[in-house]
């Protein structure tokens, strides 16, 4: 049996666009890396099950924004486009129930709404929010959105800004985003993606610029969060540099990467109070895994590579949650996003 992921990619190099690569799960093997669709800088995409459409962001022309693709057919079948940004968004988020699409745009610093259209296959423009100020980092001079998405609840909409050290709060109205809540970093964090417990009022930030993961608790009545620990990935003598992080769907282990130590992390989560205990550290064999993501049956994991031009994949031990080795040299080039089908 094989199961499809898609890869998002820099194309400064060797890439041309958007990749699929399949897993062999008889051979535990990743095989048949292929060209899905021809696109500049698609660093994100958002998979559809339901739909089966692919969004990914780019640049097209003059201007940047996002497509929306059909996933049935490969290559890729392009059914629509979006450009109205001067950089690519570093983050996007199909809401199948809605039909809201969410962009998080780093070099902008701004998250903006859309509502795809799947009968006339056509994106509509919504709002635009544009944040301000700076903080303490150097890489912090300016905002800088990473992350937006809605909460597992779907009363919320969250966005992580590692410029500015704050995770904002945003209420769906009929006319777009209206701001609720902010929640402050420690200076210098730089908080990049943000994932949900399924079941806890739980959630975990990952920060970037000091590799760390907070455990927050989620007031979903007021869409507010507050600290519950704060967890170094890194020693001092090492690189820190947050990358990307996971939940098994059970709730009971998070994963994590740093793209600067080039590490994977394994985490078992408390089952009443959500906070986490490291369970392995692990060589993530190549440089800068930017992202991961874990197999539809949660029994594989596999990793992205940005400059090693490479993708790693490991089994995963359902009891322990630990990860082992199983190939190391598959190559996909510029890999910045892991997609499974």
């Amino acid at each position: 049996m094989n199961e499809k992921f898609y890869l998002g990619t820099y194309t400064k190099r060797d890439s041309k666009g958007v990749y699929s690569v399949l897993l062999n799960k008889e051979t535990e093997q990743l095989e048949a890396l292929t060209l899905e669709a021809t696109i500049e800088n698609p660093t994100y995409l958002s998979y559809s099950k339901a739909d089966h459409l692919l969004f990914a962001v780019g640049k097209g022309g003059e201007l940047c924004g996002i497509s929306a693709n059909d996933a049935q057919v490969s290559p890729l079948l392009p059914l629509a486009s979006y450009a109205d940004q001067q950089a690519v968004p570093c983050y996007i988020r199909y809401h199948e129930k809605t039909g809201d699409v969410l962009t998080a745009n780093y070099h902008g610093g701004f998250v903006e709404l859309y509502h795809y259209d799947k009968e006339a296959n056509s994106f509509i423009f919504v709002d635009k929010k544009v944040h301000s100020g700076s903080s303490v980092n150097i890489n912090q001079t300016a905002p800088h959105v990473h992350y937006t998405d809605y909460t597992p609840d779907e009363k919320w909409i969250v966005v992580c800004d590692l410029g500015i050290d704050t995770v904002f709060t945003y209420k769906r109205t009929a006319e777009g985003l209206e701001e609720v809540a902010q929640y402050k970093t420690k200076a210098g964090s730089g908080p990049r993606h943000l994932a949900f417990h399924p079941t806890l009022p739980i959630a975990y930030l990952i920060c970037e610029l000091d590799a760390t993961v907070e455990v927050l608790s989620y007031d979903n009545e007021n869409g507010t969060f507050r600290n519950l620990d704060k967890i170094a990935l890194t020693t001092e003598d090492q690189q820190a540099w947050g990358g990307a992080i996971h939940l098994t769907n059970d709730g009971r282990f998070v994963y994590a990467s740093n793209r600067g130590f080039d590490a994977l992390y394994t985490f078992s989560v408390d089952a009443s109070s959500g906070l986490l205990i490291l369970v392995q550290t692990i060589d993530s064999y190549g440089s800068v895994p930017r992202d991961f993501h874990l197999s539809n049956d949660e029994a594989y994991v596999v990793v992205g590579h940005q400059e090693s031009d490479n993708l790693t994949l490991f089994k995963r031990d359902a009891q322990s949650g630990k990860l082992t080795l199983l190939q190391k040299d598959f190559y996909a080039p510029e890999v910045v996003c892991v997609v499974p089908q």
